[in-house]
């Protein structure tokens, strides 16, 4: 019985993670879809051939649409933990009713044999009591076992999902920070070139002093 349920509980574990490989996969397409479903009004060869000068705006609007596909990848993340969460808290609710309906049984058949072995009541009734009592213990395990398998697979994919919201987060502020230094630079004009303006400013008085000498 032990090898049957470790069975039930390697079966288990393994169709779990492949719904949740399966799972992430959707996310992503959808995700994407979304994208093309807002951009495809745009004819890409006609915006190719407008002349750089009249494209003022496009590269900081390209990359406020980078920044904004990411949030909602994040948010999606996000959603998707919580529902996990929820479903993990379900199930632990689920182990602990188990456990109790198990501990129940375990008395009643400590009870049933402790009154068998003391020659109470009827032999024949005793044992069938005995036997179904047995039975309900052994289901109840194996359904334990199937709910912690599940348990098991679910507080995996909130790791993965917690990483991954980290780093998405860590993403889209380094691409925030990225924008941020590149308009810095933008309007700040270079040193040298500072420098070379201060050169040109002549000192009031000085073509005058040539002359005279």
């Amino acid at each position: 019985m032990r090898r049957v349920l470790y069975s039930v509980l390697i079966l288990a574990l393994s169709l779990l993670l492949f719904t949740s490989c399966e799972a992430t996969k959707g996310l992503k397409g959808s995700i994407t879809s979304r994208v093309r479903s807002f951009t495809s009004s745009v004819d890409d060869e006609l915006f190719s051939q407008v002349p750089a000068e009249d494209r003022q705006g496009v590269h900081k609007a390209e990359f406020d649409l980078k920044v904004a596909e990411e949030k909602v990848r994040l948010a999606d993340l996000k959603g998707k933990l919580a529902r996990l969460q929820k479903k993990y808290a379900a199930d632990e609710e689920d182990v602990a009713n188990k456990y109790r309906d198990k501990a129940s049984v375990a008395v009643d058949l400590a009870k049933l044999e402790a009154i068998d072995r003391s020659g109470l009541g009827q032999e024949e009734d005793n044992v069938k009591a005995i036997a179904d009592l047995k039975s309900k213990k052994l289901k109840l395990e194996a359904d334990t076992i199937k709910i912690e398998a599940k348990l098991f697979a679910t507080e995996r994919q909130i790791k993965d999902l917690t990483k991954q919201i980290e780093e998405q987060a860590e993403k889209i502020e380094g691409m925030k920070m990225s924008d941020e230094q590149e308009e810095e630079t933008i309007e700040s004009p270079p040193i040298g070139e500072e420098e070379q303006k201060e050169e040109k400013v002549e000192t009031p008085g000085s073509e005058e002093g040539k002359t005279l000498f």
